[in-house]
């Protein structure tokens, strides 16, 4: 209705003026069904299953008749209506604030406009009423042809002032029933669909793209290494004592340590025994590579892929830090599902103090869980213990 009030002139010449009279019509109708239904709903809606049966076909008259004037809104209301009823939730503030005021409006824009159309009438009839007698409309006295012609193309104007007014009425209404049946919760709930499915498609590429590096870095680069380390071991069997020999050895040394290197990177990346087996036996196998005494306790089932990568990745981030920076001895690795949200802890005996560094490791976990709908908390006391948590949705 709003959308044809803005074509100006050419709102008169369609259908919208005489949907908008319609509705007015059935407004007024249904504001006598609800003025007539005040006592039944009063007296029998007491209970939940009364109140949705006498609530429910109400509501859904109102969306047919909002169909008159927009039909947009009048589906989206018709469907929350429904929704609400298989919920045993009718009738909601909105709901109820909105039969009221459409009750009291409806009836009071009826009247009026039954008036107007009623004095338009009659100024239009003018030119048949004075062929036999004359009338008086106010101060003014019709009694020829030429002042019942000048009414009656003042009641032709007045008849199309109303049709215009009907309409702003009607597309007034049509906000208010936007604003109470299909409120922007809606907008903003499709909103965070979407934003959630745009989060878990880049978590999905990320992840793509991590297993695809990782099996460039495993495949490609750490084989040809390890051919390089082949021939620079040949060569330094060939010339053991000859200077070729010696360069040889120490090639091959830095070649060794360049690939202890990147087996590390790799294990701290993203390892194929996480993809192909799962959380726990990843950081099995990490933990064997560290001279601590670790205790993995873990839920057997499977994870999403992006929560066991953030979980195997907080851990040797926490397994590095407690080797390189305490003297800790011991570490317990303790994960479990508890609902929709899983939950890691890593504890170590060490001497405690520890805290989140802008811009650390821990940090940018902290930053990265986030996107997980999740959080990073550290528990330091001096004297330890030192326990991370790590907490996301499943």
């Amino acid at each position: 209705m709003g959308a044809a009030l803005r074509t100006g002139p050419r709102f008169l010449i369609s259908t919208w003026p005489w949907r908008a009279l319609l509705a007015v019509v059935c407004g007024a109708v249904l504001s006598a069904l609800t003025v007539i239904g005040v006592v039944p709903i009063v007296l029998l809606g007491l209970t939940r299953s009364l109140r949705v049966a006498l609530w429910e076909p109400m509501l859904r008259l109102h969306c047919m008749r909002l169909r008159l004037i927009d039909p947009d809104t009048a589906v989206r209301a018709d469907t929350r209506v429904r929704e609400a009823s298989a919920a045993q939730r009718l009738p909601t503030f909105r709901h109820i604030t909105y039969i009221v005021a459409t009750a009291v409006f409806s009836g009071v824009v009826f009247c009026l406009a039954a008036l107007g159309f009623s004095v338009a009438a009659v100024l239009l009839a003018a030119p048949i009423i004075v062929r036999d007698d004359y009338f008086d409309f106010g101060p003014w006295v019709i009694d020829d042809n030429a002042a019942a012609w000048t009414s009656a193309g003042v009641g032709l104007l007045a008849t199309l002032v109303l049709l215009v007014l009907l309409g702003a009425w009607s597309a007034l209404e049509a906000l208010l029933a936007r604003s109470l049946l299909t409120p922007d919760a809606d907008r903003w709930r499709h909103e965070a669909v979407r934003i959630e499915s745009s989060r878990s498609a880049l978590l999905e590429a990320e992840g793509f793209e991590r297993e695809l590096l990782e099996s460039e870095l495993h495949d490609r680069v750490q084989h040809r290494l390890v051919a390089l380390s082949m021939n620079l071991g040949l060569t330094e069997a060939q010339d053991a004592d000859g200077p070729a020999g010696r360069l040889a050895a120490e090639a091959h040394r830095q070649v060794d340590d360049t690939l202890s290197e990147l087996r590390a990177v790799l294990r701290g990346f993203s390892p194929r025994v996480l993809s192909e087996r799962g959380l726990e036996p990843a950081l099995t196998d990490l933990a064997a590579d560290l001279p601590l005494d670790i205790h993995i306790d873990l839920d057997s089932n499977r994870l999403p892929p992006a929560v066991e990568h953030m979980s195997y990745v907080l851990v040797a981030e926490c397994l590095t830090n407690v080797a390189r920076h305490t003297d800790a001895a011991r570490v317990d690795v303790r994960g479990q599902r508890t609902g929709p949200r899983w939950i890691l802890n890593v504890t170590d005996n060490g001497p405690g103090g520890a805290h989140i560094v802008d811009g650390h490791g821990l940090d940018r976990l902290r930053r990265r869980l986030a996107a997980l709908d999740g959080q990073l908390t550290v528990t330091s006391p001096t004297g330890g213990p030192t326990t991370i948590r790590m907490e996301c949705a499943v």
